[in-house]
């Protein structure tokens, strides 16, 4: 496809009309105002709270051995629902390893759809009991997954979420998802290292997640609102002349 450039002063004017259009939408939708059709008003105090932090779980001694629970009713948007998470939250439990650890993760299933897990980003195997996309873990049942992260592996933010064919858009837009972390040989000297996890879903009057329609089911899902840490519009509070990552 061809045609004629677009100057960087118009790409910054498109992205600013963007970049309003998403927040003018999003506040209505917190205020009620061409909320979609089936959802719900945010309940007062459900916007603006201070950021919070996943709970971190930590490699010890070159292993991270960890179970992660997926089962239904979580707070999203500091109300109860039936959306999805890990250990009773949405976003799940940040897993923090350094290169050469081994991740152990007993996934147990309390969903009613068969699941997995994946280590999304991750330099590693994808055999057997590793990061296998083909398991399948039925309802009541768990699995063992032992992934052997290299010792050349490069740190960074990953994420993990299951990957089970044919449900895994379902399940990340109800809440399946959390951060996964790579350490490198030293930290960066910053006062806050925060964690980010965006997601987006669409919730009814009853807490319950909206089942995709034919439209979504076709061209892609995108959820009506969008959370940080499964909180609307959180807060950072910063000093002046400190460092966060």
């Amino acid at each position: 496809m061809t045609g004629e450039p677009i100057s960087r002063r118009r790409a910054l004017t498109l992205l600013g009309l963007g970049t309003a259009a998403v927040a003018a939408g999003t506040a209505g939708w917190a205020a009620g105002v061409g909320a979609p059709a089936g959802s719900t008003r945010l309940e007062p105090g459900a916007s603006g709270a201070p950021l919070r932090q996943p709970e971190m779980i930590a490699s010890r001694d070159g292993t991270l051995d960890v179970t992660l629970t997926a089962a239904a009713g979580v707070r999203l948007a500091g109300r109860d629902t039936s959306a999805w998470g890990y250990n009773g939250t949405s976003p799940g439990p940040t897993l923090r390893l350094r290169p050469g650890d081994t991740l152990r993760v007993r996934l147990v299933n309390h969903i009613d759809q068969p699941t997995n897990l994946h280590t999304h980003g991750l330099h590693v195997s994808p055999n057997g009991n590793g990061d296998n996309p083909f398991v399948t873990i039925e309802k009541g049942d768990s699995f063992d997954f032992v992934i052997a992260v290299p010792a050349n592996h490069p740190a960074g933010t990953y994420w993990y979420h299951p990957h089970h064919h044919g449900t895994v858009a379902d399940q990340i837009f109800a809440g399946l998802v959390g951060a996964l972390l790579v350490s490198g040989e030293t930290d960066l000297p910053v006062t806050h290292d925060l964690v980010l996890l965006i997601s987006d879903t669409t919730l009814d009057g009853s807490g319950r997640v909206v089942p995709a329609g034919p439209m979504a089911t076709m061209m892609g899902r995108e959820g009506d609102l969008v959370l940080v840490n499964g909180q609307h519009q959180p807060v950072i509070e910063a000093a002046p002349e400190s460092l966060q990552r």
